[in-house]
């Protein structure tokens, strides 16, 4: 018992011992600390650094918890409801960064100050179902003209930028696959070969997933003819800046590049008069201007044009057409609008992601002549919305029964295994240059 005593009492004044039992208790006083911390914080809606909506508190409910999802939600909300998570994240992009990580949030951090997001892998029943959706509603209207275009990300362009050994998904076979199963329901726009040619021309921003206006512009000037415009219109429009001072959604989401600005121009008809009216039909706000220059003050300078993503736009012009074009749309039409103005009536933007009518309501309101299929790749292969906007269960059951080409055409794994989009050198045209500053913004 002596014995035992007296090896306590050398245990407490060993010095090691007490740093032990010291560092202990400042651990366990740190964890407690960081728990009324995180119990007393408020929650967050949004991450302006991130730019991105944060995860809220789940709902208790038997089900979720038997399903497992609230579970899932909780570490979700945990995570992104951290106690001063903005300066952890920062600290954690700042080890990576030193340790030589070239993939920060699903971006690749590639050369030149590139910032490319990688290729999204769409789960092939959702995919299956978009595509016969879309078949289904071709179907519908077999009197009215559609059109459809996929741009291509970046990473499936700039492939010369991508990170030494870095593999993503081959998109653009992808993009061919979903073409050779509604090539023959519509009238298909290739972006990617034109694209692909124009690479070094400045067509993708460098901190933002979307193309630049010069890079819609490319492409405007090669679909025209099959949009049913006629005349020459690579002479009828002028590029502007209206800013040198954006840094992208990429930059946001990755904590890399934050200092690198760039310039966004916009395109303006010349010689035709292109007065519109822009009705935001949700929030019953009209402006005679498709740029909105309060976004230039904020930190998603895109949003410019046409005040970024909304449920249902109508722009209504000057136009001698009798054409009323329906863009079902993603944010990447935004920049493609401008060129399609002086050509048609009236045109109307459809976002199924924030419209939750369905887009036949859409063509018994608005008399359409003309529909345009307009989206991302990476955003198409991952919408869950457009399906239901087009929505005609019965025909698209029947379409589903009897075909089943999807998945026999596209195979793919995962993102680090599928071989890289095979690419042709071209040579590339100069840049197209802003020949004035604008300075009639409404």
């Amino acid at each position: 018992m002596e014995k035992e005593n007296e090896n306590l009492r050398r245990l407490k004044g060993n010095p090691l011992t007490r740093f032990e039992v010291t560092v202990g208790k400042v651990f366990i006083i740190a964890m407690l600390l960081l728990l009324v911390f995180n119990f007393l914080s408020p929650t967050r809606v949004f991450s302006e650094r991130e730019y991105r909506s944060l995860a809220q508190r789940p709902v208790f409910s038997p089900a979720n918890i038997r399903s497992g999802e609230y579970a899932r939600q909780l570490e979700l909300f945990l995570r992104d409801q951290f106690f001063a998570r903005d300066m952890w994240r920062g600290i954690r992009v700042s080890s990576r960064m030193f340790a030589g990580s070239r993939m920060e949030n699903g971006v690749f951090i590639g050369s030149g100050g590139q910032l490319l997001e990688d290729i999204v892998i769409p789960d092939l029943s959702v995919l299956e179902e978009t595509i016969a959706a879309i078949r289904a509603y071709s179907l519908r209207y077999p009197e009215i003209s559609m059109y459809m275009m996929l741009v291509p990300d970046g990473a499936a362009i700039l492939t010369g930028r991508l990170p030494v050994l870095a593999n993503v998904a081959d998109q653009g076979r992808l993009i061919q696959s979903v073409r050779g199963e509604l090539e023959s329901d519509l009238i298909w726009l290739d972006a990617m070969r034109v694209l692909r040619i124009h690479q070094d021309q400045g067509v993708f921003y460098r901190t933002d997933p979307h193309w630049t206006s010069l890079g819609a512009f490319r492409v405007f000037e090669e679909v025209a003819p099959e949009l049913g415009i006629e005349e020459d219109v690579a002479a009828r429009f002028a590029s502007f800046p209206i800013s040198n001072s954006f840094n992208g959604e990429l930059a946001l989401r990755t904590g890399r590049r934050t200092r690198i600005t760039e310039e966004i121009t916009i395109f303006a008809p010349q010689g035709m008069d292109n007065d519109v009216i822009v009705n935001f039909v949700d929030e019953q706000r009209r402006t005679t201007s498709l740029y909105d220059r309060r976004m230039l003050d904020t930190r998603n300078q895109h949003r410019v044009f046409l005040s970024g993503s909304a449920s249902i736009v109508t722009i209504n012009t000057l136009s001698p057409s009798q054409r009323r074009l329906l863009i079902i749309r993603d944010s990447s039409a935004n920049s493609f609008v401008p060129f399609l103005t002086p050509y048609f009536r009236e045109i109307i933007l459809v976002d199924p992601q924030y419209y939750a009518g369905t887009i036949d309501e859409i063509m018994e309101m608005y008399r359409v002549t003309d529909v345009f299929f307009l989206y991302r790749g990476n955003q198409f292969f991952q919408d869950t919305h457009l399906r239901r906007a087009l929505n005609d269960i019965d025909r698209i059951e029947n379409i589903l029964e009897g075909s089943n080409d999807v998945e026999k055409t596209i195979e793919v794994e995962s993102s680090n295994q599928v071989e890289s989009y095979n690419r042709e050198e071209n040579d590339s045209e100069e840049n197209f240059r802003d020949p004035e500053s604008y300075n009639e913004l409404e």
